[in-house]
């Protein structure tokens, strides 16, 4: 009888072994799968940062360019008055970032444009509720021009990168009052 245990046990700890083998397989190939998904995400993260870094840096040039009026007042409605790219996201990096961060936004690039959407009469002012740009006098409010403009952006990764790439677009419709 002793002779029959001593196989039992063989057989035993030879399944349990081809279990726990099944599992860990099971475990790789979960987590593999598991990595390339927050690979993605993150691809996909990136290049909408870059399309949001696109539409600040165009923003920034409108009021940049307000100072000496309306920008792009001149150009016909509809049609594109100033374009932003670049190559590289790595202006927009921290000094105090590690070195993975200032790698990834190497990789990162953005392209947008400003096109003038058109303007209209602004009657604006001071007041409360349905009160807003009701004015005192005669004749009401001042008349002021309100353009409207239409950011267009859109960011990607390098291919250079070494994941899948992803391109991320974002539209804005800003207005300025003058």
């Amino acid at each position: 009888m002793k002779k029959k245990r001593h196989g039992f046990i063989i057989v035993v700890s030879l399944t349990l072994m081809l279990v726990m083998m099944t599992m860990g397989i099971g475990l790789y190939y979960s987590t593999k799968q598991s990595s390339e998904m927050v690979g993605k995400s993150i691809t996909k993260s990136d290049s909408f940062y870059s399309a949001e870094s696109c539409i600040a840096e165009a923003r920034i040039w409108l009021k940049t360019q307000s100072a000496s009026g309306a920008p792009c007042k001149n150009t016909a409605s509809g049609s594109l008055c100033h374009s932003v790219s670049s190559a590289r996201m790595s202006k927009w990096q921290l000094n105090s970032e590690n070195q993975i961060l200032k790698n990834r936004a190497q990789n990162q690039k953005y392209e947008c444009t400003i096109a003038l959407l058109g303007q209209v009469a602004y009657e604006g002012g001071e007041g409360v509720g349905f009160d807003v740009g009701e004015g005192s006098g005669y004749g009401a409010a001042a008349t002021n021009t309100k353009y409207m403009y239409r950011i267009r952006s859109q960011g990607s990764l390098n291919s250079a990168s070494g994941v899948d790439s992803f391109l991320s677009q974002v539209e804005v419709i800003d207005s300025m009052i003058f």
